[in-house]
């Protein structure tokens, strides 16, 4: 039985701009902080046993949860939850249900957390479910350090997907459990997409970080997909007390200071969250 816990509300006034500051949403950082980084033309890949074409004109895009895939010699994707050292590319994909006319796909690639490079796709327009790729590499075909990778995918500066994935590392450590969750509206049940969860470094006060915080004093942090779902950057050790917060555009934040996971906590610890509307 997966152990759910749900944190306390606290009513605390973070304005939109604060929100929209916290680590992760560097959307519009057009210009590559590395430029040693490229991302090849994105592609469309038809997904497989495809559903019947959509009668009717397609005008919003649902987008699936991002998976990391690597592609064999003869074009097949295999997904992976990590890469190993020496990894030159990664290629990130998300399932569609339909593209509209003259949409403009934003792709934001993050390195530990660092926003460094943006690129912009037209996607051609169809009523049919299919799936997008994207994929990372360096200009020089040199292995990618190892780190965590991120990438948003957003349309009209909404985000509709993201994700991470690691190259190399050893891993979890045996103490340290990986904190999931989903976030849904209090008085609907709705999920919440591009809701934020953030937890601070060991010492480090929610209330100071927020008058004066960097992106140093993050130790881990998530953004929910178009489900409400999450999945920390990072595992959380056992024992190790950390502040977090969770918010949302027009929610009331929630605060949880020195918040320390116990020894019986089950490895995922699974986070059901509901958030109240200002």
């Amino acid at each position: 039985m997966r152990q759910v816990k749900r944190l306390w509300i606290v009513v605390l006034s973070i304005t939109l701009a604060l929100l929209a500051s916290l680590p992760g949403t560097a959307y519009g950082q057009r210009a590559a902080k590395f430029a040693a980084y490229s991302a090849p033309a994105a592609a469309e890949q038809r997904a497989l046993e495809a559903p019947a074409a959509q009668t009717s004109r397609c005008t919003t895009v649902n987008a699936g949860d991002v998976v990391w895939i690597i592609l064999d010699e003869e074009g097949e994707a295999e997904e992976v939850d990590s890469y190993p050292s020496g990894t030159t590319r990664i290629t990130a994909q998300f399932e569609y249900n339909c593209i509209p006319r003259n949409t403009t796909l934003v792709t934001v690639w993050y390195v530990d957390g660092e926003a460094v490079l943006t690129s912009e796709d037209k996607p051609r327009a169809t009523n049919r479910p299919d799936a997008w790729q994207a994929s990372l590499s360096k200009r020089d075909e040199s292995p990618l350090p190892d780190a965590e990778y991120g990438v948003e995918f957003y349309i009209r500066n909404q985000l509709i997907t993201s994700g991470t994935v690691i190259i190399g590392g050893d891993g979890p450590s045996a103490d340290a459990v990986t904190v999931q969750g989903t976030i849904v509206d209090s008085r609907s049940g709705k999920p919440i997409r591009g809701a934020l969860v953030v937890v601070l470094n060991e010492g480090v006060i929610m209330e100071d970080w927020l008058d004066n915080g960097t992106d140093e004093d993050v130790f881990a942090s998530a953004r929910t997909d178009s489900k409400g779902q999450f999945v920390l950057d990072r595992p959380i050790e056992i024992g190790v007390p950390h502040s977090w917060l969770i918010g949302a555009q027009g929610y009331r934040p929630i605060i949880e200071e020195d918040w320390a996971l116990d020894e019986d906590t089950e490895d995922p610890l699974v986070l059901d969250i509901k958030l109240v509307r200002r």
